[in-house]
């Protein structure tokens, strides 16, 4: 996590390049303590969340949760006992909070896009105010062919953005879709040639920070009640008890078992594996 301060723009940078930035919980307790921080900073005006090397974010480090959870088989291969319900809803309510964070972030928050956007980079870019992405940007929510099938953490913000079939189907295929795609559902506020990304996302945050502060954070709050009159702060609610539903299935023989696959045949090939199931 590398932080970065000029005037009045601060800018968060997921820094795991060598891993596409996808993000231990322990990063995004980083990140969501970064933010507030920026919030409580009465010299910054805007907060830029990017990432560093080749990609956004590509998700959560699929290993590191399964330890959060204790779902990482013993070393000798025997079976752990499954972790409690109690257990579970702590770890998932605290990761709602996370997200909700970046919904309820008192100042603008730009997501500036590029490479890999998938898993919780998909929701920092569906929860922030507003989004710029390349071009070639791949995103995603291939997250949800883990078990998920649209049992997500902000289905409201979704269904509001997308419509409710386009939410749908974003949540039960999976698939891949590019910067201007992005742009022409609503993902994204514009979606640009790499080579103008930086400058473009530099000129909207310099131009939003001519605003007065108090009438950014009061334009923020106004934005919120909104948001919450629609369902927006209820949905984290729902969001963390149906991760703990939706990661804790049963599966049947003929299902695909993500976990039972990767314990055969590693992290990498699995989600290969995965995709080609659903005809990547």
């Amino acid at each position: 996590m590398i932080v970065e301060k000029n005037g009045p723009v601060a800018r968060l940078v997921l820094n795991r390049p060598e891993k596409h930035n996808a993000l231990r919980f322990d990063d995004l307790d980083i990140l969501v303590a970064a933010l507030h921080e920026a919030e409580d900073d009465d010299a910054i005006k805007v907060i830029v969340l990017k990432g560093n090397g080749p990609s956004f974010c590509a998700g959560h480090d699929y290993n590191d949760a399964l330890m959060s959870y204790g779902l990482e088989p013993a070393a000798d291969g025997s079976k752990l006992r499954r972790p409690s319900q109690r257990t579970r809803l702590l770890r998932d309510r605290k990761l709602g909070m996370n997200y909700m964070a970046f919904q309820n972030s008192m100042k603008p928050v730009i997501a500036q896009v590029h490479g890999h956007c998938t898993g919780v980079g998909m929701y920092f870019v569906e929860l922030v105010d507003l989004a710029i992405a390349a071009d070639d940007t791949y995103f995603s929510h291939a997250e949800q062919r883990l078990g998920l099938a649209g049992n997500t953490w902000h289905m409201n913000s979704q269904i509001l953005m997308y419509g409710a079939k386009k939410a749908r189907e974003l949540m039960l295929l999976g698939d891949s879709f590019d910067g201007p795609e992005a742009h022409r559902f609503g993902l994204v506020n514009l979606s640009v040639p790499q080579a103008q990304l930086e400058a473009t996302v530099e000129n909207w945050a310099q131009r939003i920070s001519k605003h007065a502060r108090d009438a950014l954070v009061t334009g923020k709050a106004m934005h919120q009640m909104a948001l919450e009159s629609l369902g927006g702060a209820q949905q984290f609610t729902r969001g963390y008890v149906g991760h703990t539903l939706g990661t804790n299935l049963r599966f049947e023989p003929d299902e695909f078992n993500f976990l039972r696959e990767r314990a055969q045949e590693g992290t990498t090939a699995t989600f290969k594996k995965r995709d080609e199931r659903f005809g990547d």
